[in-house]
């Protein structure tokens, strides 16, 4: 694909694909940013990976910019897998590098069999149009310049030019979904089926210009009424909200759903009132990090406690503790006041009927690593004011 402009940042893991991708628009005369991510998974590996990318990229006369994740500690904080942790990390920091170097676009190494991947999965995770048409040659800052190539063009590409390239070793492992279909799945059907890759693809860009032509005359704030008494309503509310991140299980509940009923998305929330369904885009706040004001204060002072404030005997504050602030995880629990026991967080969010960006934006303040406090939610047992406290400590959070 054609990108009029200036610099690019280009991916540059030392695959084949993306060493294809950087050589291909250095021989175009592009100036170019080669980026390497080293997500600190892979050891040795890893290493070999980032020197090779460094001497790649001096070979093609791009600049290089690198840098080293703790994606073990990330995977944790938000309790994702390896997989969408590497992916997030590494375009946040694509972005970055976009912004500080005054790019244009983000060029990625995709190409048609990872089109044809990406087409399978969301085939069997039950996708619709919106999903089934595969990756965007562009989709916002980034683009993908190789994605009407397959991977054996590459492959000749990179002969042709004498190039070099590594190989990630967990490609032929089949941990992930992608890589099953990869190794196991679609090796046998193009061995019955030789010309499958090519008809795939050619499926995929009908999809594609289909859902241009259904966005073209996508119809506009349509009442439920008139979505249920549609040729297809499910096929219509499923591709009316798809692009906000609503599943199909979401669209379909969607139709039956009663008045005041309320959907969420990652990024929209949709509202069903009175038989007018209304989305709109949410914040959300898993990123916004609360701060916590504390003071310490005689017993005397003790009067009734506010909903939402924790409060602690001054105790807490011995045999110099450490103190933590950060996002709950998956598998959180406490011992909340009140309670016997120990509860999983998560449960303490059903009960208090937590929507999921709630959950999200949910914070913990942890002494030791035990947590003393489910930010303006829930206290635990732990240090509790009682008539022997002479002092206590009162903190409140402010988003």
């Amino acid at each position: 694909m054609a990108v009029a402009g200036g610099k690019l940042i280009v991916g540059l893991s030392g695959g084949a694909d993306s060493v294809a991708l950087l050589s291909l628009l250095r021989s175009l005369g592009r100036e170019c940013v080669a980026v390497h991510c080293h997500f600190g998974l892979r050891g040795a590996e890893a290493d070999r990976d980032l020197e090779f990318s460094r001497g790649m990229a001096r070979r093609l006369g791009a600049e290089f910019v690198s840098v080293r994740f703790n994606t073990r500690a990330m995977m944790a904080d938000r309790g994702i897998s390896a997989e969408m942790a590497c992916r997030d990390l590494r375009y946040a920091f694509f972005e970055r590098v976009r912004r500080e170097h005054h790019a244009d676009f983000i060029a990625v190494a995709h190409h048609s069999d990872d089109n044809i991947e990406t087409f399978f999965l969301n085939l069997l995770r039950g996708s619709g149009l919106h999903g089934l048409r595969g990756m965007l040659p562009k989709s916002g800052r980034i683009i993908r310049p190789l994605l009407g190539f397959s991977r054996r063009q590459i492959l000749q590409y990179l002969q042709e030019q004498g190039l070099d390239y590594i190989t990630d070793s967990t490609n032929a492992e089949s941990d992930f979904a992608r890589n099953r279909l990869r190794n196991d799945v679609l090796p046998v059907l193009y061995r019955h089926f030789p010309d499958a890759s090519a008809a795939i693809a050619r499926s995929i860009a009908h999809l594609r210009g289909y859902e241009a032509l259904f966005d073209q005359f996508r119809p506009r704030d349509l009442s439920l009424e008139e979505i249920r008494s549609s040729a297809a309503p499910s096929t219509l509310i499923h591709e009316q909200l798809a692009p906000a991140g609503f599943n199909s299980a979401q669209t379909e509940a969607m139709l039956t759903a009663s008045s005041g009923s309320v959907f969420l998305s990652p990024t929209h929330r949709a509202e069903i009132d009175y038989g007018q369904l209304t989305v709109t885009l949410v914040d959300n706040g898993s990123a916004r990090r609360p701060r916590l004001r504390g003071s310490v204060r005689p017993i005397a002072e003790f009067g009734a406690p506010q909903s939402g404030v924790l409060y602690l005997d001054s105790a807490a504050m011995e045999g110099s503790p450490r103190w933590e602030l950060r996002p709950w995880r998956k598998g959180d629990r406490m011992r909340p006041f009140g309670m016997k026991g120990s509860k999983l967080l998560s449960d303490l969010f059903a009960s208090a009927r937590l929507t999921a960006a709630q959950r999200r934006a949910q914070h913990v303040l942890t002494r030791n690593d035990v947590i003393i406090w489910a930010v303006g939610l829930r206290a635990s047992a732990h240090f509790p004011v009682t008539a022997r406290s002479t002092e206590y400590i009162e903190i409140h959070a402010e988003t």
